[in-house]
C-alpha cells in the first residue's frame, strides 16, 4: 500500500489515503474511520488564485497546481464554505464522468455564489491518467460556464 497524507491550513494531519499499488488487488483503498469534513491539502492552496477541484489525491498530485482533491465525489461543508468565503473567483470542476450530476449542482452553487466556474470535460480519463501536460491543455482550452450551458447539461441527463 501507499500512504497519501493530507495536512490543514497549519501543516498538521488532516487525513490519509492507503492505496494498493497492486493490479488485481485484494483491497484497492484504505482510508480511515474519520470524517472527510476537512479540507485536503490546504496547506498547499493558495486562495487567491484559480482552484482545481478534483475526485482523489492522485489526480490532485497530477494536476500538480492548486488542486484540491474531495476523497471522493462530494464537497464537504467546510470546503465549500472556505471556497464561498475565500477570494477566489474561478473554480475549475475536473469531475469523473460519473459524477456529473455532483458536478453540475457543484457549478450551480458556486455561480450563484458569484464564483466563476469552469467544468472540465475529463473525456472519460481521469486527470492522474493524462498527467499534468494533457490535464494542463485541456484546462486552458475550457471556458467559463453560462446558466444557459449548465442548463443544457442538466437537460442532457
Amino acid at each position: 500500500m501507499i500512504i497519501i497524507p493530507t495536512y490543514d491550513a497549519d501543516g498538521r494531519l488532516n487525513y490519509f489515503t492507503a492505496r494498493s499499488f497492486e493490479k488485481e488487488p485484494y483491497v484497492k483503498y484504505r482510508n480511515p474511520s474519520v470524517s472527510r469534513d476537512i479540507i485536503p491539502n490546504e496547506h498547499l492552496i493558495n486562495w487567491n488564485i484559480p482552484i482545481v477541484i478534483c475526485e482523489g489525491l492522485f489526480d490532485a498530485i497530477a494536476i500538480k497546481r492548486n488542486a484540491i482533491p474531495l476523497l471522493g465525489k462530494n464537497i464537504q461543508s467546510s470546503l465549500m464554505k472556505k471556497i464561498v468565503t475565500s477570494l477566489v473567483d474561478k473554480i475549475y470542476i475536473a469531475l469523473d464522468r460519473d459524477a456529473i450530476k455532483q458536478a453540475l449542482k457543484f457549478c450551480e452553487k458556486l455561480m450563484a455564489e458569484g464564483k466563476e466556474v469552469y467544468l472540465v470535460d475529463l473525456q472519460d480519463k481521469d486527470p492522474s491518467e493524462m498527467g499534468f501536460k494533457n490535464f494542463t491543455k485541456l484546462i486552458q482550452k475550457t471556458v467559463p460556464l453560462t446558466y444557459y450551458d449548465l442548463m443544457e447539461q442538466k437537460l442532457a441527463l
